[in-house]
């Protein structure tokens, strides 16, 4: 537990803001551990004696914080000199929810405080970041930044004041491992350089650049190209950073924001770059070692793997370049393949925990946690209890329903009630989005503005059936679905086609819909090759592959060789137009309008079905 003073410099409301607090502690005649303890909104840089830097993200809610901690002993000397950074946000992202800033820590050794927030300590607006920029990179991730290099003194020091008292509890999510600066090539463009770093890498802008003069560059990045050019502007997006070099050397590492992606440009005059990379930061987690049969599994399975490394820092993502939002869907896939890929549970129990607090008031999940920004996915909130009962599957950890129960039961008593009179969920509206998944007929983005009444989604109805078959179990109750079954097959099926469409309203029919259908019992062995064989169904994508594996695998393990063949086909696709992380959609870089994702951790399934079929050893 960290019960620490909150302190602060400044306006508390500032958007987008640097601020430094400066200390100092003495370990003479102390034997023991030095810790820290530490928490802010939102993310934060500890450099002790001007050398070692500590860094995180404290990516919680506003009313229940959570605490970092680190041993620094071995930094530390006999008299010793500290700074904290802390970046505040602000402003309302799917990663993030808006709060007044503060920083809280406590130095101590062994019951011995050595230093601790309060307003003994100094403050100031960091010199080198620009407060206020607010320059957005995205609206799901919020701002990039304006890192001035000229400036290393440190601004007029003052007091900061105390604005009250936090009580956090310790992450048991661990702090990111910074590795080296990885492999990279260099060339020349018009008015700057490219870099190559040879594969999707995710981490920290850390450069060393030459200059002539004193002037602003422009570093842009991104995961593909286009045209020979990295894809900075993308329908209001902006993937840059800014950095004022002073003349001569300039050696940069920025912690704050991190990027991802696999090229860089740099846009500048006068220029000598000796490198310009992402440095790669991961978290720890401990891979587990097996055997892959075939070299083009082991590659896909290896690939799979990089790509789940690379969607997990403070919590999943699903994106680590355009959005680093934790979703239970794409979280769900992440973590069923990461109990093969990876040693240990407790990555996976944070985040549902984490997942637990955004549930709001009405009974459903919140899109993204934390978010500012939502936009619920009912669908999305049926994941959820799929992703405990799994978790408690493989960790045999039983303690976590204790604390996620009355979650359970809020989304159960939630769609229980929605249930009408006719045995169907309607879709739902308000602020809901009925999404499904990223093809015509399931994607439903115009929701929120139009109304829905009326409609009822084949794939809504379906999924809470089989949802709920989860939450029985774990809530130790049975639901009586025939009333619900039988409606999902009078409204939904078309007896002349043989298939089951999208929902009332349309003649949409979809692989997903049907496999749907065929997963909680509706179909049978002609549905499942009506399913494989029809190329007029609206195609089924990465993400949801694993839902129609499943269905299909439910009636027959006959058809393990088909599941095997296609994964083949899909990720041998990827693999040849050189991807080295798996994407978000088989489209890749040019779907949404050029801005798909190249590295998207819901697409990591062969994992998992490498494991259950015997591939992977």
């Amino acid at each position: 537990m960290l019960k620490a003073k909150k302190i602060w410099y400044g306006d508390r409301n500032g958007v987008d803001t640097y601020t430094d607090f400066f200390g100092k502690f003495n370990c003479e005649n102390l034997s023991g551990d030095v810790v820290l303890k530490i928490t802010c909104d939102n993310a934060f840089t500890f450099t002790i004696n001007g050398e070692k830097t500590f860094f995180a993200s404290v990516a919680d809610y506003p009313d229940q914080k959570k605490y970092y901690k680190f041993n620094i002993t071995k930094f530390c000397k006999e008299k010793n000199e500290f700074k904290i950074t802390v970046w505040h946000h602000g402003f309302d992202t799917q990663t993030y929810i808006n709060a007044e800033a503060f920083l809280a820590f406590t130095i101590t050794c062994n019951d011995t405080i050595l230093s601790e927030s309060n307003c003994d300590i100094l403050a100031c607006r960091n010199v080198n970041y620009k407060s206020s920029y607010q320059k957005l990179i995205t609206t799901q991730l919020g701002f990039s930044y304006l890192y001035d290099n000229t400036v290393k003194n440190a601004g007029e020091l003052v007091n900061c004041y105390e604005c009250g008292e936090v009580v956090a509890k310790q992450f048991k999510i661990k702090p990111l491992t910074l590795l080296g600066i990885p492999k990279f090539s260099i060339s020349e463009i018009e008015c700057g350089y490219q870099v190559d770093l040879k594969r999707e890498t995710v981490g920290y802008l850390d450069l060393e650049i030459y200059s002539e003069k004193e002037q602003k560059i422009l570093i842009s990045y991104g995961e593909h190209l286009v045209n020979g050019k990295v894809a900075r502007l993308i329908h209001g997006r902006d993937f840059s950073v800014e950095i004022i070099l002073k003349k001569g050397i300039n050696k940069v590492f920025c912690p704050f924001r991190r990027l991802a992606g696999r090229y860089l440009e740099v846009y500048g005059e006068d220029l000598s770059v000796k490198y310009a990379v992402i440095r790669p930061a991961k978290y720890p987690s401990v891979k587990k070692t097996v055997k892959i049969s075939g070299d083009l599994e082991k590659k896909i399975y290896d690939t799979c793997v990089y790509t789940l490394e690379c969607c997990m820092h403070e919590h999943y993502e699903d994106c680590p370049w355009r959005e680093q939002a934790l979703y239970t869907m794409d979280s769900r896939n992440q973590m069923l393949c990461g109990y093969y890929a990876f040693k240990g549970f407790s990555f996976q129990r944070e985040n549902l925990l984490l997942m637990a607090q955004g549930l709001r008031s009405d009974g459903i999940l919140s899109l993204c946690f934390p978010a500012g920004i939502d936009k619920p996915i009912p669908f999305f909130t049926l994941v959820y209890p799929i992703q405990v009962f799994e978790y408690i599957a493989y960790s045999k950890d039983v303690s976590i329903l204790k604390k996620v129960k009355p979650v359970l039961q809020k989304i159960k008593q939630t769609f229980d009630e929605k249930v009408g009179n006719n045995g169907l969920i309607e879709a739902f509206s308000g602020d809901c989005w009925n999404f499904y998944e990223w093809t015509a007929g399931s994607d439903h983005c115009a929701d929120i503005e139009h109304d829905v009444k009326g409609r009822y989604d084949l794939i809504l109805n379906c999924f809470y059936v089989y949802a709920t078959s989860f939450l029985d179990r774990l809530l130790g109750v049975t639901t009586d679905l025939e009333n619900t079954r039988k409606a999902i097959k009078d409204t939904f099926y078309n007896s002349e086609k043989r298939l089951y469409k999208l929902d009332n309203k349309t003649e949409n029919y979809s692989v997903l819909g049907n496999a749907f259908a065929l997963l909680i019992g509706l179909g049978d062995k002609e549905l499942a090759d009506r399913i494989i064989e029809d190329k007029t169904l609206v195609p089924i994508t990465l993400s949801m592959k694993t839902f129609l594996y499943d269905a299909l695998l439910s009636l027959s393990s006959e058809y393990a060789q088909f599941i095997k063949e296609d994964i083949k086909k899909t990720y041998a696709y990827m693999l040849e137009k050189d991807a080295t992380t798996f994407w978000e959609t088989l489209v890749g870089a040019e779907d949404f309008g050029g801005a798909g994702s190249l590295c998207h951790g819901w697409s990591a399934l062969p994992i998992y079905y490498y494991n259950l079929f015997g591939t992977a050893k």
